[in-house]
């Protein structure tokens, strides 16, 4: 077992200083938490060959699944700490496996790998944020600190998972209060050697997060890689030097991650990374991989921290180096798993592709690689036939650029994509649900809508808390009786909800229309002053196509924004 103590945080340079000060109010916003719903008719895909199923959507918050055999998944959730059994498609009563987790914000039960073995033994890595007390929540419930993020490895034998063995222990307390940034996806490379991503827990700020004058790497902010029996890899020869942590990195300054793969065809690992308020990404990552965080995220020339560090900035260990990400996003998308599609079962054209989910706004997104398999295709023939120019820079700077990779939409936050042993596509959403993407030719039970339908069906959300009350009656996209239209058009500052401002009287409804092609929220308030931020209201995630409505009880001028996107800013007046 490699146990990393806890360091305390002394920032002592004037750019982390400032670095620091300026992430606590990103770190405020509760934009990273608000989470895609599902879409009214349940998920579609684009292409019209193809459809989705639904298998189960009796889970509880789930974050991870592998395959045991066909038909049969386990899958993680994340504040229960319970392993759960879905076979046949039904999920079982009782779990294989239930843990004490420390469950606020991003901390919990994350990830899951599986490993068979020759001599018989079945091996399952779960890694989870511990609890300090042996109960479920404690952290924010009773203010216990956890025990640490944990990777454990188990037996499975006779339905139940046992024999647990503690293989890595890093810090989950943070030095901004908040469980956040604990990442926790873990695979079983093509070396069959565990891969786990962790990142900065709360805003930890070490070399490995590029602080030269920072204490030395803990263990955060990277993929580590030890063997199965927790073992170094290659104690000889390590990645970024000798003695722990430093020999357990295969990569570090990362941000947080809920997704990687490795390249079926050449073996590379790639993964996802969040940004703050700016700076997803997808990168190949390669041993000695260093990210850029905290320093850069992003495209390096676009400075979107505002640091106006270059990759010479960086904290280098052994034989590590920088490279730009191979797609990044100006505006986040909450971008999360990261699968490559190993099978030909939904066609030779998807076959060894990436498919990448989203939190926000509950796409799926696909990727073609190019001839080398070390860059992402931007061929038009090869994104849907749409317009891929603006990606020349490999960089959405606007959202609208992510059209051409889009392959469905309405899953709710993903939060896992894995290929099963039919060579099918499983997506796994927040909402509880669990979906296939089948050749509709094989769909024979629980599809839950045609292929390539874009529905206008429109949704409201529950009723809201404060002074405001909800209305639970289905909307019109131009408003219904006494609801007055207003369309939420895209990130344009006062312009992004018309018309703004809106006046209406005591007791009226607002129905706001999301016309744009990714999330937004109506929530009162206004970003600098998060203590009151949803307070009156809140309206969540409302999807492309959806809306959302709040029927007005008391009269005054109350200020909106959207917590993903806070310079989008409206007024309602109510008269």
């Amino acid at each position: 077992m490699l146990r990393f103590e806890y360091i305390p945080i002394i920032i002592l340079c004037l750019i982390s200083i400032c670095l620091v000060a300026n992430l606590s109010n990103i770190q405020c916003s509760y934009a990273a938490y608000s989470k895609a719903p599902l879409a009214p008719n349940g998920p579609t895909v684009i292409p019209s060959n193809l459809t989705v199923e639904k298998i189960t959507d009796k889970l509880d918050f789930p974050t991870s699944m592998v395959f045991l055999g066909p038909n049969d998944i386990l899958v993680t959730e994340k504040n229960t700490g319970k392993v759960m059994r879905v076979l046949n498609g039904q999920v079982q009563n009782d779990p294989v496996l239930d843990v004490p987790v420390a469950s606020d914000i991003e901390r919990g039960l994350l990830g899951i790998a599986i490993s068979k073995h020759n001599d018989g033994k079945t091996y399952v890595f779960l890694s989870y944020t511990e609890s300090g007390n042996g109960i479920d929540g404690s952290d924010h419930s009773a203010n216990i600190d956890p025990l640490g993020n944990r990777l454990y490895r188990y037996e499975f034998s006779n339905g139940r998972l046992i024999n647990p063995v503690l293989l890595l222990d890093l810090n989950a307390i943070p030095v901004n209060g908040r469980g956040e940034h604990n990442g926790g996806k873990i695979l079983i490379g093509p070396d069959n050697n565990i891969y786990y991503i962790v990142g900065e827990v709360g805003g930890h700020r070490t070399q490995a997060q590029n602080i030269i004058d920072g204490p030395a790497p803990n263990g955060l902010g990277g993929v580590l890689h030890i063997t199965q029996n927790g073992q170094i890899v290659d104690p000889d020869n390590p990645i970024f030097g000798k003695g722990l942590p430093l020999d357990v990195y295969y990569a570090m300054g990362i941000r947080n991650s809920f997704g990687m793969d490795f390249d079926p065809m050449t073996g590379n690992l790639w993964d996802t990374e969040n940004g703050p308020t700016a700076g997803d990404e997808i990168n190949l990552v390669y041993p000695g991989f260093n990210s850029g965080w905290a320093l850069i995220q992003g495209d390096s020339k676009d400075n979107l921290l505002g640091t106006g560090a270059t990759p010479d900035d960086l904290v280098y260990f052994g034989q590590s180096s920088y490279t730009e990400p191979k797609l990044s996003w100006v505006t986040p998308i909450g971008i999360t798993a990261l699968k490559f599609l190993t099978s030909d079962k939904l066609g030779k054209d998807y076959q060894n592709n990436m498919f990448v989910g989203d939190i926000n706004n509950g796409l799926l997104y696909r990727f073609v690689l190019n001839e080398a398999r070390d860059d992402i295709s931007f061929d038009s023939e090869n994104n849907n036939g749409g317009n891929t120019k603006p990606l020349e820079d490999k960089v959405v700077n606007d959202p609208k650029e992510n059209q051409p990779f889009v392959f469905g939409q309405g899953f709710g936050g993903i939060t896992d994509i894995q290929v099963g042993p039919d060579g099918y596509l499983y997506i796994l959403s927040y909402t509880g649900s669990l979906f296939r993407i089948v050749p509709s030719s094989s769909s024979s039970v629980n599809s839950t809508v045609n292929s390539n339908s874009n529905s206008n069906v429109n949704t409201t959300s529950e009723k809201h808390q404060g002074e405001q009350s909800g209305n639970e009656d289905t909307q019109s996209n131009t408003g219904n009786g006494n609801s007055v239209p207003v369309v939420i058009q895209g990130i344009n500052g006062d312009r992004s909800y018309s018309p703004n401002p809106i006046t209406i009287e005591k007791g009226q409804s607002i129905t706001w229309y999301n016309g744009d092609t990714i999330s937004h929220t109506v929530t009162s308030g206004v970003d600098n002053k998060i203590n009151e931020s949803g307070k009156l209201f809140d309206s969540g995630a409302i999807i492309p196509n959806q809306s959302h409505s709040i029927t007005f009880d008391n009269t005054g001028n109350f200020d909106y924004y959207c917590i993903y996107h806070p310079s989008m800013v409206g007024e309602i007046i109510v008269r």
